[in-house]
């Protein structure tokens, strides 16, 4: 679900010696320190994966936060953010609001898979070039497509509660008895990737096609916040 924060700009605490502690881990950042963030943080530390995360809060005052949150994640400034995953996994997860995507610089996010797990509610004031999106009743992930060019968008994990990642997210269980999660996006190795990914972090990852399709996972789509098996997925895929 989407976040109430957003990235910031200050420096991050002693990057290098993070990244030299981590050189065999695949990394994702997030940008996003809110309670869907941290949630994505926490299943993906679970399964071996690393994070740096990304807030409002400069990276010294997030540390407290992430501690209790999302141990082990590493709190950056948003600049920083695809500064690893781009040498590592390629994954970037966009897990704030939509009313403060203005606040996110697209360069920080160039050369990635843009993960975006965001959401439109109706009581966000969202920027004009979003706004005139949802007017035109377009899949938002395709106006954030545009937004963040030099990015591959992926739209995955809006579709699932915060709530309801950490117990959902089951990498020990068999294929066939886990949560299955929608991905959609035009370009086939990026979905594949983040596919890939959802896989580790103990999902069953399931393709709808291009990006226009993720209009079903929506809020007001039949996929959203439902518990759903791989069949139930497969009945919208193109």
């Amino acid at each position: 679900m989407s976040e109430r924060s957003a990235p910031a700009a200050e420096p991050s605490p002693e990057p290098a010696a993070a990244a030299a502690s981590e050189t065999t881990r695949p990394v994702v950042g997030i940008l996003g320190a809110g309670r869907a963030g941290t949630a994505f943080a926490r299943a993906l530390l679970r399964a071996g994966v690393a994070v740096d995360i990304a807030s409002t809060r400069p990276p010294r005052a997030l540390q407290h936060h992430l501690k209790i949150y999302a141990p082990g994640a590493v709190p950056v400034v948003g600049a920083d953010i695809a500064a690893r995953a781009r040498d590592s996994s390629g994954l970037v997860i966009l897990a704030v609001p939509q009313e403060e995507l203005d606040e996110v610089d697209p360069d920080w996010v160039v050369g990635t898979v843009l993960i975006d797990a965001t959401n439109t509610w109706q009581d966000e004031l969202l920027p004009g070039w979003l706004q005139a999106a949802v007017d035109e009743q377009l899949p938002t992930s395709m106006a954030l497509a545009g937004r963040f060019g030099s990015a591959r968008v992926i739209k995955a994990l809006n579709h699932i509660a915060h709530a309801d990642i950490d117990d959902a997210a089951r990498p020990a269980a068999e294929l066939s008895q886990r949560r299955a999660l929608a991905v959609a996006g035009d370009d086939d190795a990026a979905r594949g990737l983040v596919m890939g990914l959802l896989d580790r972090i103990g999902f069953d990852p399931v393709s709808l096609g291009a990006l226009a399709a993720g209009r079903i996972m929506e809020p007001d789509g039949p996929l959203f916040n439902r518990p759903l098996r791989r069949e139930d997925i497969l009945r919208f895929a193109r």
